[in-house]
C-alpha cells in the first residue's frame, strides 16, 4: 500500500501540467506614458495638516501627523490622505508605505510578524509616510467613491491601479517637499502596494530602493492565472493580447520594461519578498519581472519562501527587510549592494526559478502531492540566511525527470511483486495498481480541465476570486482535499483485492465519498464566488464527478473477471 501511494504520487509528478504560460506584457507605449505621466508631479501639492497625535511605542513617543494633498494638480477636490510617523530621531531617510487592495494605512500599524512597521521604522530613524492609496480609506478616486468604481475598465488611465500609482508618486513629491533628499527615499508595499513599489521606483528618479512584498510585478500574469480576473473589464472580456496591451498602463512589468529601455533602472535596487504559494501572483510573473529588472540594469534580490502564501510574512522576512532598510538609511543604496551577496552561482534566480516547476508544500490538494515522496529529501527550505538577517533566494534544483520516472517505475514493480507474494495473481495485482493510477489520473485530468494551477486548491481558488474561506463553508476543505487525493487511489486498488462483499461495499462507499466530495466542494465554492464577485467567473466546472463512478464500475467489472488464487478472509 505504501509503495502504491508513492507510485501514485510520482505519477502525479510526471503528469504535472501546472506550469502556466502567459501573454507577456509589452513595455509601456511612449505616447501612453506621456499622456498619463506628462504632468508636473510636484505641481499643486498644497499639503494640508489635518491633525496629529502622539503614540507610545517601544519606549519612544511617535508623532503621527495626518496630512492630505491633491491626487492630481488640477483636482483640488480629490485628496489623498497620508500619515507621517516621526520619532524625532535624527535621520534623513524617508520611506513611503502603501497597503494592499481594500486596505488603508492602518495595515502598517497592526502587528506584522511581531512588528508594527509604521512605528518600528520611525523608531529606527526613518521619516515614514504611509498613505491611504487612491480609492481606499479616506482617499478619493476620480469618478467614484471607491476603487471598485474604477475596477471594470481596461482603458489606459481609467483602471483604478493607475490612480493608486499616481498617489504613490505624489507621496514621493510630498516627502521631498517636507525635506526628503533625492536618493534617500525608499518605497515599500504589500500586494497592491508591492505593485505600486515597482512602478514608483521604476519611473521616479529620486526613489532608489523598492521593497515589494508578496507581489510579482506582473499584473497581466496575475489576471491570466485567475487572480482578480473578476475585477477586470466587462464580463464578456477575455484575456487577449489586446487586453494585456491596454492593461500595460496599469502593469508594473510594462513600467519596468519602459524604464529599463530609457536607462532609468540603473543605480536602483529591488529587494523582493515573494511566496512560492501565492494565491494571486504566479511565480512565472516573478520570473518575467526579474528578467526585466536585470536586463534594465537594476540590482535585484529575492527572499523567496516556497512554504508560504499571500497573507502571512515568512519567517525572517521582516527582520531582513528592516536590516536592508537600516543599511539604506546609514549607507545609501551602495551600502545595500555591498551587504548583499554576489548574484552568481546559487543566487542566480532566473535559472533556478525557470526550472523549479511547482516546488510547493503538500497543503492544498493535488498541486502539492508531487512533492511528498521526493522534494523533502532532495530540496528542503528555500530561504537561507546571509550575513545575519538579509535573506536571498537559494533555490534547490528540482529532482530530474529521469529520477521521478525511475521512482514511478520502481514503485510500480515493487507494488506488483508484493501483490504476487501476498497471493494475488500478477494480473490482479497489476489491475489493482492500474485502478489506483487511473484514479490519480482523474485528479490530474481535472488539472487540465479546470483553469489555473490551483485547480483543486479550494482555499486558493476562493482567495483568487476575493471570497474569504470563512465566509463560504466552515469545514477543513484543504485537509479533506489532500486526504481525498491521497486515499482515493489506494481505495481504488483495494476494491480489486477485496475478499468479501461487505468489505467491497465499504471500500466502494468510502471511495465514492472521498473522490466526489472535492468536486461537490468546488461547486459550492464556485456558486458562492459567483454571488460575491464583481462579475461572473469566466470558468465553469466540467461534470467530472462521473469519473469516480465510471472507475468504480470498471473496477467491479474487472474484479469479477479476475480469478484469485485464494479468497481473502
Amino acid at each position: 500500500m505504501i509503495f502504491i501511494i508513492i507510485g501514485v504520487s510520482s505519477l502525479l509528478t510526471i503528469l504535472d501540467a501546472s506550469w502556466d504560460s502567459y501573454i507577456e506584457t509589452p513595455a509601456l507605449d511612449e505616447e501612453v506614458y506621456k499622456k498619463l505621466w506628462g504632468f508636473n508631479w510636484s505641481s499643486g501639492l498644497s499639503i494640508v495638516e489635518m491633525g496629529s497625535e502622539d503614540v507610545f511605542y517601544k519606549g519612544k513617543t511617535i508623532r503621527v501627523v495626518h496630512i492630505s494633498f491633491p491626487l492630481l494638480p488640477k483636482m483640488k477636490d480629490c485628496m489623498i490622505h497620508g500619515f507621517i510617523y516621526d520619532s524625532g530621531v535624527q535621520g534623513n531617510a524617508w520611506i513611503i508605505l502603501v497597503h494592499g487592495l481594500g486596505g488603508t494605512h492602518k495595515f502598517f500599524e497592526e502587528e506584522l510578524d511581531g512588528y508594527k512597521l509604521s512605528y518600528e521604522l520611525a523608531v529606527r530613524g526613518f521619516k515614514v509616510l504611509s498613505i491611504d492609496a487612491a480609492g481606499h480609506g479616506l482617499s478619493c478616486i476620480p469618478g467614484g467613491k471607491s476603487w471598485k468604481d474604477k475596477a471594470l475598465s481596461i482603458e489606459p488611465g481609467d483602471f483604478f491601479l493607475y490612480y493608486v500609482y499616481v498617489s504613490g508618486v505624489r507621496a514621493v513629491e510630498v516627502a521631498k517637499a517636507l525635506g526628503a533628499e533625492p536618493g534617500k527615499i525608499a518605497i515599500s508595499g504589500v500586494s497592491m502596494g508591492g505593485l505600486t513599489s515597482y512602478v514608483v521606483a521604476s519611473i521616479h528618479p529620486d526613489v532608489t530602493l523598492a521593497v515589494p512584498i508578496v507581489a510579482s510585478g506582473c499584473l497581466s500574469c496575475m489576471i491570466q492565472s485567475g487572480g482578480l480576473a473578476n475585477l477586470v473589464g466587462p464580463a464578456s472580456t477575455g484575456v487577449t493580447s489586446d487586453v494585456v496591451e491596454k492593461l500595460a498602463a496599469s502593469d508594473p512589468l510594462a513600467y519596468i520594461k519602459y524604464s529599463g529601455e530609457k536607462g532609468g533602472l540603473r543605480d536602483k535596487l529591488f529587494y523582493i519578498a515573494f511566496s512560492g504559494h501565492d494565491e494571486y501572483f504566479p511565480i512565472e510573473g516573478l520570473v518575467l519581472t526579474l528578467k526585466a529588472l536585470e536586463e534594465g540594469g537594476a540590482g535585484v534580490y529575492v527572499a523567496f519562501d516556497g512554504n508560504n502564501n499571500h497573507y502571512k510574512p515568512a519567517p525572517g522576512w521582516i527582520p531582513s527587510i528592516l536590516r536592508i532598510l537600516e543599511t539604506f538609511r546609514d549607507e545609501g543604496i551602495d551600502g545595500v549592494k555591498r551587504l548583499m551577496p554576489d548574484r552568481g552561482g546559487e543566487v542566480n534566480l532566473q535559472s533556478f526559478l525557470a526550472g523549479s516547476r511547482e516546488w510547493r508544500p503538500a497543503a492544498d490538494g493535488l498541486a502539492y502531492i508531487p512533492s511528498i515522496p521526493l522534494t523533502p529529501l532532495l530540496a528542503g527550505e528555500v530561504v537561507v540566511e546571509v550575513q545575519e538577517n538579509p535573506l536571498v533566494t537559494s533555490l534547490p534544483k528540482p529532482e530530474p525527470f529521469i529520477l521521478r520516472l525511475a521512482v514511478f517505475i520502481a514503485a510500480t514493480l515493487i507494488a506488483a511483486l508484493l501483490g504476487v507474494r501476498t497471493g494475488f495473481s500478477m494480473m490482479k495485482s497489476s489491475t489493482a495498481i492500474a485502478m489506483a493510477y487511473l484514479t490519480a489520473a482523474l485528479f490530474t485530468a481535472s488539472y487540465w480541465i479546470w483553469p489555473g494551477r490551483f485547480a483543486l486548491g479550494i482555499t486558493s481558488l476562493m482567495e483568487r476570486y476575493a471570497v474569504t474561506p470563512s465566509l463560504t463553508i466552515n469545514v477543513p476543505s484543504s485537509q479533506i482535499m489532500t486526504l481525498s487525493v491521497l486515499i482515493a487511489p489506494l481505495l481504488a486498488s483495494l476494491i480489486i483485492t477485496a475478499g468479501r462483499r461487505a468489505t467491497l461495499a465499504v471500500y466502494s462507499i468510502i471511495f465514492l465519498a472521498l473522490s466526489i466530495t472535492p468536486f461537490i466542494f468546488m461547486r459550492i465554492i464556485i456558486s458562492t464566488i459567483e454571488n460575491n464577485a464583481l462579475q461572473p467567473i469566466p470558468a465553469r466546472i466540467t461534470p467530472i464527478e462521473l469519473g469516480p463512478i465510471i472507475i468504480l464500475i470498471i473496477a467491479i467489472l474487472a474484479r469479477r473477471r479476475l480469478k484469485p488464487r485464494h479468497q481473502a478472509s
